[in-house]
């Protein structure tokens, strides 16, 4: 479509809106918690121009009214004037495994750190981020920590999560957060049993470990694979891979997965990129994990910076200073992901190229590396105004969660994040925060060095 038809079609939607919302206002069909933003740039998620001058009603936890212009605010309505502000929804992050679930014991054996888990889920809140998903925990603990966050328990982004990921005997992550399966016919029961659970996008992992070298981990069968899949959707549950080659990839198409919780780690191929977009799968593209693990070693100073220091517990933010660098250098980790990274890029820059929906995802687990996650896209060569939709509505749409979040229209719920700079002239923006919205309500940002343990 022509970029004119794009301004008669995006006039007629702002047009209908108009009618339709003031038809609401005129008729009191407006909740009693009502909120106005006007004067704003809007910036919806759907990758549309931004939309200078507009106004967008919230009444209760929805999307009421959105308008090019001036409206009538609701009697008793909370106003904000955006004037040289900038209105996107609440940014998603569709890749953490959230801290708490698996801390370590001295002298062996692990503990469930809730309060730690809380405080960070703050942090996510502190830094714009409204909703995440949990690619792989604790079963026990994340499902406990998202029927607490959906009960109001507690300040938290959305929370969705797999719990437990499903893996071959002996395959990768057997070991942690593992929900082993030799065949669907044989654990079927274990497999139901899971599902019953409700995971919101089942995590499964097919890789044999074999994209530094020869092959060394098990993985399923193609009918096991596919059986698996085949089961999850039948409970209604979507599925998501961790596949680290191409060919593995190539092959978790074949069995029917609906997503990719990474990219390919290595240079992928035209006809493979093609085929994914085809197939409209989304990717998350988990660049700042091995971003953070290659730079910590030579510059551990983005530890410093505000985000990090506002959405990152402080003793885990020192942990990340001594022990766990040490631990990535040691490894031979930090070494590695340097070389990889530039590859990384050209694998995200060429899904991009190709129409794949990529959605931002950290494999982290704090505010901050979201931030960090859009900026590495930024300098991969995305576009920054696609980029405000990878950051939103592609997140909504891995999590099959689109017809609500993702995207600032009428009718979703408002989990908005108000900057003070245009995060379509610079990726930095994004870090410009002058408000965060849950349901419509205004989110208390608090410093983490405060919300002591317990």
């Amino acid at each position: 479509m022509t970029s004119d038809g794009k301004g008669v079609r995006a006039m007629r939607w702002w047009q209908g809106l108009m009618m339709a919302g003031a038809a609401m206002v005129a008729t009191g069909e407006v909740a009693a918690k009502d909120l106005l933003i006007s004067n704003v740039t809007l910036i919806d998620g759907t990758g549309a121009a931004p939309l200078p001058g507009a106004s967008v009603l919230v009444s209760g936890d929805r999307i009421a009214l959105i308008a090019p212009g001036t409206i009538q605010a609701p009697a008793g309505a909370m106003k904000i004037d955006g004037t040289g502000k900038y209105l996107l929804p609440g940014l998603i992050d569709s890749h953490i495994h959230l801290v708490g679930g698996r801390m370590p014991k001295e002298g062996g054996g692990t503990y469930v750190d809730k309060p730690l888990a809380i405080r960070t889920l703050q942090g996510f809140l502190n830094a714009g981020v409204t909703s995440v998903y949990d690619s792989g925990n604790n079963a026990d603990f994340i499902f406990e920590m998202r029927a607490d966050e959906r009960a109001g328990k507690f300040p938290s982004p959305r929370i969705f999560a797999a719990g437990a990921v499903i893996t071959a005997p002996g395959g990768y992550g057997d070991s942690v957060f593992g929900l082993t399966v030799s065949d669907v016919k044989t654990d079927r029961a274990k497999l139901q049993a899971q599902f019953d659970r409700k995971p919101d996008l089942q995590k499964i992992l097919f890789d044999e470990l074999g994209n530094y070298g020869t092959a060394t981990a098990p993985v399923f069968s193609e009918e096991t694979f596919a059986g698996i899949i085949k089961m999850a959707n039948s409970n209604g549950i979507p599925t998501t891979v961790h596949a680290a080659s191409e060919s593995e990839s190539a092959e978790s198409i074949d069995a029917g997965i609906d997503g990719f919780a990474h990219p390919v780690r290595s240079v992928i191929t035209d006809g493979f990129a093609k085929r994914v977009a085809a197939k409209r799968i989304p990717v998350s593209t988990t660049m700042a994990v091995f971003y953070h693990i290659a730079t910590i070693a030579d510059h551990p100073e983005f530890l410093e910076t505000p985000l990090f220091k506002a959405s990152v517990d402080p003793a885990e933010l020192q942990k990340q200073r001594t022990t766990e660098r040490q631990r990535y250098i040691n490894s031979g980790m930090a070494a590695q992901f340097k070389i990889q990274n530039p590859y990384s890029a050209k694998t995200i820059k060429k899904l991009f190229d190709n129409g794949v929906i990529l959605t931002a995802g950290t494999d982290r687990t704090w505010g901050a590396s979201l931030h960090m996650e859009l900026d590495l896209l930024a300098k991969a060569g995305i576009p920054l105004l696609p980029l405000t939709r990878i950051a939103t509505l592609n997140g909504a749409i891995y999590l099959h969660k689109e017809k609500d979040l993702g995207s600032i229209e009428r009718g979703k719920l408002a989990d908005l994040l108000l900057l003070n700079a245009d995060p379509t002239k610079d990726v930095a923006a994004y870090g410009a925060i002058a408000a965060v919205f849950k349901n419509g309500e205004p989110i208390e940002i608090k410093p983490l060095d405060t919300m002591t343990a317990k």
